[in-house]
């Protein structure tokens, strides 16, 4: 194991990179991509969590942790729905040179949480949206739970 983590700018062009080698792959593999980090999540936790507090918790903890992507990473449950916050995303770096290429931006995470949501809570849980209103790294992503 090395002493040092990624650096942000190493992150962002590893992701543009190999999303970029995708090409038209990108938008499936973005999706099985999420799903396989949400069931690595899920593996390492001892038990699912009982209802969206407990989700939340387990959640952020990892997100805060080992599952760093971000420099903030905030979940809220509401009204049958789900956001979750992000502020200093290294993906989003990483999106904007696939864009300043030509190309579309992938996020994994909003593919991970859907998934995660889907199996830790048992419930269908549909991606309605996402909001940009900040510099590049921060966004809102919306879920709607049945």
């Amino acid at each position: 194991m090395s002493d040092h983590d990624f650096s942000k700018e190493f992150f962002a062009a590893y992701h543009a990179a190999v999303f970029g080698a995708l090409g038209e792959d990108a938008p499936k593999i973005n999706a099985k991509v999420g799903s396989l980090l949400a069931n690595a999540w899920l593996k390492r936790l001892s038990a699912l969590p009982e209802g969206s507090a407990e989700f939340k918790r387990a959640l952020e903890a990892w997100m805060s942790g080992p599952f760093r992507f971000a420099d903030i990473s905030e979940l809220t449950f509401k009204d049958g729905g789900a956001t979750l916050y992000v502020k200093g995303c290294d993906i989003c770096n990483g999106n904007e040179i696939l864009r300043s290429g030509g190309g579309k931006g992938s996020c994994p995470i909003s593919q991970f949480l859907k998934s995660a949501m889907g199996k830790g809570l048992k419930k269908s849980v549909e991606l309605t949206g996402s909001e940009k209103p900040g510099p590049v790294g921060e966004c809102y992503l919306h879920y709607k739970m049945d």
